[in-house]
């Protein structure tokens, strides 16, 4: 048995070129300048809500990066409010989670907002061991904040085989780590195994997000004949 874990060859986001705020309506706020981000963890190019209130009626304003890098910009309603499509930074790590600041002004008015940057990572361990009886702990990150965790194996003949849930995610970023549990609960095949982690309980394999782990369950070899 040799174990073989891939990634898919493409990122499997639904991300945006660039990062883009893009101003629409919004409800009534008031009170000093203030802004909130929905949700509050994104993975590279993710998208979510920038809402802000407070700010100068009809007013231009603009957002940056740890008030440095600029990320976007538009208008305030007539009430000194903000509602704009927000679109994360580029993210390239592979590992935890990383805290950022989004300051935005439109001159006289100033206010920030906190969010987490977190990739989109799937394993288990160990790797290797007899697949009919080896018992692993899963560690996914980035599946969102209380979202339902799911196995969906893939028979080497391309079909399902079953979906198991492993857990529920926490955390702004959604974090797992499970107890040991048995990799395959199932009578296994040989050949190559497909594994897709996503937070969806049914399987589709264009689901988005999703990680695709695969392993090989080889034949034993013959023993030489003495």
């Amino acid at each position: 048995m040799t174990p073989v874990l891939r990634r898919s060859p493409r990122p499997l986001l639904a991300l945006a070129a660039a990062a883009l705020l893009v101003p629409a309506a919004a409800p009534a706020a008031a009170g000093a300048a203030k802004v909130s981000l929905a949700p509050g963890c994104y993975h590279s190019g993710g998208s979510g809500w920038l809402t802000g209130s407070g700010f100068s009626p009809n007013a231009s304003w603009t957002a940056k990066l740890r008030g440095t890098q600029q990320l976007g910009s538009g208008k305030t309603d007539g009430k000194g409010r903000i509602r704009a499509r927000f679109t994360a930074p580029a993210y390239a790590g592979t590992t935890g989670e990383r805290d950022e600041t989004l300051s935005v002004t439109d001159g006289p008015h100033v206010a920030s907002a906190t969010f987490a940057l977190t990739p989109l990572t799937a394993s288990f361990s160990p790797t290797t061991g007899n697949p009919n009886t080896l018992r692993v702990r899963w560690r996914v990150l980035g599946m969102g904040a209380g979202s339902a965790v799911y196995v969906h194996y893939v028979a080497p003949n391309g079909k399902l085989r079953t979906s198991v849930r492993i857990g529920h995610a926490a955390g702004a970023c959604g974090h797992l780590k499970t107890a040991p549990t048995q990799l395959f609960p199932f009578k296994l095949s040989y050949g190559r195994w497909t594994l897709q982690v996503d937070a969806h309980r049914g399987y589709r394999a264009s689901t988005v997000p999703r990680l695709l782990l695969q392993y090989d369950v080889n034949r034993p070899k013959a023993k030489p004949s003495t």
